[in-house]
């Protein structure tokens, strides 16, 4: 029998990518679909699936549209509707592929329905570590990653763990960064570089916002972070390395001196394919081709100079905590979109971000309950963050 499964952001490219997949899944059938508003995006699979039965549009007046061209389908839209759409199908394992803060807490309800959780969604984990943890603990639901650098290392944990390596004799988790669009840039030439050239990613295929933040290596401090959680391990005890082919996600470093890493294609859809088989799937065992290739690949250190909001972003969360990781993704996320929209240049957002981390405000433990005024207060803060930042640095 097979197992029902939700995609929330089902039309992003985490979302279409294990779409693409499930297309030809004898394991899995797919009840439920979400999305914010392109609904078009979704159309071309809708012959797909004949058990799709519930559709969640965010934008209310795409799911009038959408629910007059098919009205077979079970229509749910507003703010709510990626809660909603879990709420009506509590047995189905969730596969959370939403961008930005909006994924935490269809995150949070899944668990708590104890469903299956396969997640794509960063900020579930980065804004909200604490809840998440807290209700993985009373969940018989499991939490599956999908990030290559994370199925990476649920890999290489659990090869460990087969050959009888204790937690105990793991030194250090290592996830790696292609370095990003602008790694061959010179520091002094950041400041002029376009969009279409930060978006120009030298290995990945990737949304806007996570390009860039590729570039500056914030998505990087992200991972890391998101690996400490995952894994529960110390974060002083995860790091990040640069493989410029992307060919190598992730390693670990254990008795002393030894490395196991994971070797697969740049293709996500190996990543999704692991969470889909609820971690089933096992590590790649390299033949001599394999060992030979990763002989020629190219490894480097983190400059700190070049990309120092890569330790920023670690640093903020160790000392602010997942309050303080909500105000730093809303100046983030705005700058970012400020630069794809020409209003500032690069190297502004390396200025908010530090000057956020000095002048964070005094902030509150986070609850699920409050959450939603730390993102209202934190998208305030923003707002007055780069109209400073421009200020001081026009001066």
């Amino acid at each position: 029998m097979k197992e029902k499964i939700i995609v929330l952001g089902s039309t992003g490219s985490i979302g279409r990518q294990c779409l693409d997949i499930l297309k030809y899944s004898f394991d899995y059938e797919l009840v439920g679909v979400s999305l914010n508003s392109h609904y078009e995006v979704l159309e071309p699979y809708l012959n797909y699936f004949d058990s799709l039965r519930y559709v969640a549009i965010c934008d209310k007046k795409k799911a009038d549209e959408f629910k007059k061209l098919h009205p077979s389908y079970t229509v749910i839209s507003g703010e709510g509707c990626n809660l909603e759409i879990l709420k009506k199908n509590p047995e189905a394992t969730v596969f959370n592929s939403l961008i930005g803060n909006i994924g935490l807490r269809p995150a949070l309800l899944a668990l708590r329905q104890n469903q299956d959780l396969l997640l794509s969604n960063k900020e579930s984990l980065v804004i909200g570590s604490s809840l998440i943890r807290k209700e993985l603990a009373n969940s018989k639901g499991h939490l599956y990653p999908v990030d290559s650098e994370h199925v990476g290392l649920a890999k290489i944990l659990a090869q460990l763990k087969k050959e009888k390596v204790s937690k105990s004799q793991i030194n250090r988790l290592i996830v790696t960064a292609s370095g990003g669009a602008l790694r061959d840039v010179k520091i002094d030439d950041l400041k002029k570089v376009t969009p279409k050239k930060v978006l120009n990613h030298p290995t990945w295929a990737m949304g806007p916002k996570i390009t860039v933040d590729s570039a500056t290596l914030v998505n990087k401090g992200y991972e890391v972070i998101e690996a400490s959680v995952l894994f529960d391990f110390p974060i002083e005890k995860v790091a990040a390395v640069i493989c410029r082919e992307s060919l190598v996600h992730a390693l670990v470093q254990y008795q002393d001196d030894k490395y196991l890493y994971e070797y697969s294609p740049c293709d996500m859809k190996v990543a999704i394919s692991y969470a889909l088989s609820k971690g089933k799937q096992e590590i790649h065992h390299n033949n001599q081709e394999d060992i030979e290739r990763v002989k020629k690949l190219h490894f480097n250190k983190i400059d700190a100079s070049f990309y120092p909001l890569f330790k920023l972003t670690i640093n903020t969360y160790m000392k602010y905590g997942n309050a303080g990781m909500i105000y730093y993704n809303a100046v983030d996320t705005l700058a970012v979109n400020s630069f794809l929209k020409g209003e500032i240049p690069f190297d502004y957002i390396r200025e908010s971000l530090m000057f956020t981390f000095e002048e964070m405000p005094s902030l509150p433990t986070l609850t699920e309950d409050n959450l939603p005024d730390i993102e209202k207060a934190a998208q305030e803060f923003a707002s007055q963050v780069l109209i400073k930042v421009s200020l001081l640095l026009v001066r």
